[in-house]
């Protein structure tokens, strides 16, 4: 059986063991350093060491391992790579050395072992302090809390310089006390209270001098500790330094680009109202998006995590759409892994009347208008979760209105190939889109019909022809001057009736998205004159 790495159990027993190593690295070299009776509460914890890190080795086996970024499961590797790294350390901190050489057991070979001084009483303290060295099962714990990102990279840091001071200070305040520096006189609590002030005061630089050594180990000591002291204030200092410049890396960033932003605007004498425009755009894009442009910084990512990050960031978006409501998971995945993030300031067009349409768009947030040709007249306002812009990319034709932003708009576009590809694959999709199209193109064309001087019968549709390509029946006539527009229908012998394609198409051509298949497919058009509508035109034939 092999644990795994993210397995809660495991999780607990790390804990548990990081609590366990973090007080052995504490109370070891200070009960080492002062000899004082170890309290009953403390002799259970040293019973309990060898079996936590027994415990700890035995699991260390049988949990998987990363590799170069893959998770390693077998047995043998995951042994090879242990025995070859930590595990001489583990076992020894294992060991109960103080309990087995201490007379009460095995005292016959602990006595042997004395006369053969193989394991004085220095030895075993030299052994037990090997369980400060497990210490660096924090470093792999630190390193997951890091890369979680539940706290600020720059707080955890700092975290880390103080907890490796501390521990550091607190083991030279040992080491001094190990070298005679106790006072008989004193308790072992202020023994060890001026001994960490000596070593506060030595480390930091300080060296008041009312703390001094005394003998030559003493003073070589010391003067390790200074050396030490230097090159540990010169870590902390960076390290402080370090944070403190990048502890908002992203504000620091965008500062810097809006210093740029702003010297070329001097440089070129952009006239200050722009100046201003520019200037709450970028406010507005640092408040809600933090600066970033989502695209740049999904785009190093491997295809399978930028889909799930884009089905985080967008899911919500195009359930909101009407048209895709019930919609299969793999066309949403295809579509947004697809958008492509926009936004808008107050007052921009989006597009005019009269573009090229080759994109849809959805909105995020924000409020656009519908508007004239001459921004003059709001036919409508759309808001969070509406769309717009499907009716010319549906049907590769001009845009019937413009689309200007009311305020700002987080937006997100949908080009027509994608758009294209994805309800080729799911024709129920296609047909409910080219419906909800064709009624609002229908809407928008009877609201601006106006009487005109050609007379409805007389607007006969001539040359019609049809057909078939890459799953669609492409329909075209001869243009009539001075119409509204066209109506398409095709004849369904299921239902015993012609049914409409189009309801109102501008130009004099038709696509039809949903052919009946592996049939004679049969059309027939007309002409939309002011309110009423030309004679149907002859019937044209495509087969699939």
């Amino acid at each position: 059986m092999i644990i795994r790495q993210d397995n809660v159990t495991k999780r607990y027993f790390d804990a548990l063991l990081l609590i366990v190593t973090l007080f052995a690295a504490l109370e070891v070299p200070l009960h080492l350093a002062l000899k004082y009776p170890a309290p009953d509460w403390v002799k259970i914890i040293n019973l309990f060491y060898p079996v936590i890190f027994s415990i700890d080795i035995i699991v260390t086996f049988f949990t998987s391992i990363t590799v170069d970024g893959e998770e390693v499961t077998s047995k043998k590797k995951i042994a090879i790579k242990y025995l070859r790294s930590w595990f001489i350390v583990d076992l020894i901190a294992a060991t109960p050395f103080d309990l087995i050489f201490s007379g009460g057991w095995l005292s016959e070979a602990s006595n042997a072992a004395r006369s053969l001084r193989l394991f004085s009483p220095r030895y075993i303290q030299i052994l037990l302090q090997v369980r400060m060295l497990r210490l660096y099962h924090i470093f792999p714990f630190l390193e997951k809390t890091r890369k979680k990102e539940l706290f600020n990279p720059g707080i955890v840091r700092l975290f880390f310089t103080i907890f490796v001071v501390l521990i550091i200070a607190h083991w030279v305040s040992c080491g001094w006390l190990a070298l005679g520096k106790i006072d008989d006189k004193l308790d072992h609590y202020t023994n060890y209270l001026k001994a960490l002030y000596w070593t506060m005061t030595t480390i930091t630089t300080i060296g008041y001098g009312d703390i001094t050594p005394s003998t030559n180990p003493q003073t070589i000591y010391t003067m390790f500790v200074q050396l030490t002291g230097a090159g540990m204030y010169g870590y902390i200092i960076g390290n402080l330094a370090s944070m403190l410049a990048n502890s908002d890396l992203a504000r620091t960033q965008f500062r810097a680009k809006m210093e740029k932003i702003q010297t070329f605007m001097q440089y070129r004498d952009v006239p200050n109202d722009l100046q201003d425009s520019i200037r709450t755009y970028y406010d507005y894009l640092w408040n809600n998006r933090r600066g970033f442009d989502e695209s740049s910084v999904l785009e190093d990512l491997p295809s399978s995590l930028k889909l799930q990050v884009a089905l985080h960031l967008n899911r919500d978006i195009i359930e909101k759409v009407p048209m895709f409501k019930g919609a299969p998971d793999d066309l949403i995945r295809q579509i947004v892994l697809n958008l492509k993030p926009a936004l808008y300031t107050p007052g921009d067009y989006i597009f005019r009347k009269g573009d090229m349409g080759d994109q849809m768009y959805f909105i995020s947030r924000g409020r656009v208008e519908i508007v004239s040709e001459d921004g003059k007249t709001v036919f409508a306002t759309l808001s969070d979760g509406s769309f717009f812009g499907e009716i010319a990319l549906l049907f590769s034709s001009e845009r019937t209105a413009s689309v200007r932003a009311a305020d700002y708009c987080d937006l997100y576009t949908l080009d027509k190939f994608t758009f294209d590809s994805v309800l080729a694959k799911f024709p129920d999709i296609a047909h409910q889109v080219q419906t909800m199209a064709e009624e609002r193109r229908q809407k928008s064309v009877v609201e601006g019909r106006e009487p005109l001087a050609l007379e409805a019968d007389k607007a006969v549709i001539q040359s019609i022809h049809a057909k078939y390509k890459n799953g669609r029946v492409l329909i075209d006539w001869m243009d009539i001057k001075g119409t509204n527009g066209y109506q398409v229908a095709r004849w369904d012998d299921p239902q015993g009736k012609w049914i409409f394609v189009s309801r109102s198409v501008p130009q004099s051509e038709c696509v039809d998205l949903l052919p009946l298949a592996n049939a004679t497919n049969t059309y027939r058009a007309r002409a939309i004159v002011g309110r009423d509508f030309g004679p149907w035109s002859s019937a044209v034939h495509v087969d699939l």
